[in-house]
């Protein structure tokens, strides 16, 4: 049961799935490393090279991170942006 004094603090979390150009992928996954409010960062096969899960306290923050950091890193092509809904845990598939 939640108590009264408990302040809870929920975090914006999105996936920015990123195209690379030819070559540049493990370039891109490197420099995005350093990129506060990224958290995870895996190279892929398919529609696109590179995904990069974001977790920031605010939509600005993210949209500051995707504008002004991602896309100005040398290689990237383009990014497309899913934000996670509300949930109160990890759905897992079986």
């Amino acid at each position: 049961m939640e108590k009264p004094s408990e302040t809870y603090s929920f975090l914006e979390t999105s996936y920015v799935m990123i195209t690379c150009e030819s070559g540049c992928e493990s370039l891109v996954a490197e420099e995005l490393r350093g990129i506060t409010g990224i958290k995870e960062i895996e190279c892929t096969t398919g529609n696109y090279d590179v995904i990069a899960k974001i977790e920031v306290e605010s939509v600005e923050s993210l949209r500051e991170i995707i504008a002004f950091k991602i896309r100005k890193v040398r290689g990237v092509l383009s990014t497309t942006t899913l934000m996670c809904t509300e949930s109160t845990k990890p759905i897992i598939a079986q």
